[in-house]
């Protein structure tokens, strides 16, 4: 009787042991940019980085500049609003394309948009106003430039603050990957004009540089997951250590409490 119950908490303890260094993340599982040989195919590398075409259901900012005080006032044209407010409550200045494609501009009417650059988007509605204003300037940025982080890495919508977002700039806005976040598979939601993608990517490979997975993109959601079989979260040799004493002073407890009677 007694040989069988010390043979169980021996096997407990060897059982418990090899949970442990299951659970041990290593420096290979959490560094970035390694070159890491595999039968994969590399990452499709892109030329150029495309730029943002806008979509049913974004809002964009408009700003009128010109010389003329009347046109001003009748299109409500304001200074004092600067691109960098753009994602404050500026409502009056912002305008959503509807299903259509289109703008309801004031005093315009529809303004298509859907499917244009930025830039492009410029150029359409200067081209619409110069009938009313001929020295008229527009600005257009768009007002929901934001994406997403869900996920083991934490939880938050965080605006693009600047025109090239790479996925490493926007984990570290997010706080960074966890010690046990699953490195070489994270998701990513992509929305586009024929609906959303999901695809996965390995943020440790160094080749991730200059593929379609490098920048972040207005409405793109990053769904980290926990590493598998993760169960105690050691995230250092230190904390192992500690972890391992622990099991063992309590099997001792356990073995002195059977056998000390």
């Amino acid at each position: 009787m007694e040989y069988n119950i010390r043979n169980t908490i021996t096997t407990l303890l060897l059982s418990m042991a090899m949970v442990l260094l299951a659970s041990c993340v290593s420096s290979r599982q959490t560094n970035y940019l390694q070159n890491i040989s595999s039968s994969d195919s590399l990452y499709r590398k892109i030329d150029s980085v495309p730029d943002y075409t806008l979509q049913i259901g974004d809002r964009v900012f408009v700003r009128i500049s010109t010389l003329n005080k009347e046109s001003s006032k009748l299109f409500g044209s304001d200074q004092s609003i600067t691109p960098n407010s753009i994602y404050g409550n500026n409502e009056l200045y912002s305008y959503t394309i509807a299903k259509d494609g289109c703008i309801d501009f004031p005093f315009v009417g529809a303004i298509r948009l859907q499917g244009l650059t930025a830039r492009e988007a410029k150029d359409a509605i200067q081209h619409a106003l110069r009938p009313f204003i001929p020295d008229c300037d527009v600005d257009v940025r768009l007002t929901n430039g934001f994406f997403s982080v869900i996920g083991v890495a934490g939880s938050g919508r965080y605006p693009i603050g600047e025109e090239r977002l790479n996925v490493f700039q926007a984990l570290a806005i997010s706080g960074d990957l966890k010690p046990f976040s699953d490195r070489k598979k994270i998701f990513l939601l992509r929305s586009s004009s024929d609906g959303t993608r999901i695809e996965s990517f390995d943020v440790r490979r160094k080749d991730i540089i200059g593929s379609e997975f490098y920048y972040i993109r207005p409405n793109d959601v990053i769904y980290v997951q926990a590493i598998r079989g993760q169960f105690f979260g050691i995230e250092s040799f230190s904390s192992l250590l500690t972890t391992i004493s622990s099991s063992l002073s309590f099997g001792y407890l356990i073995y002195d409490w059977v056998f000390g009677w």
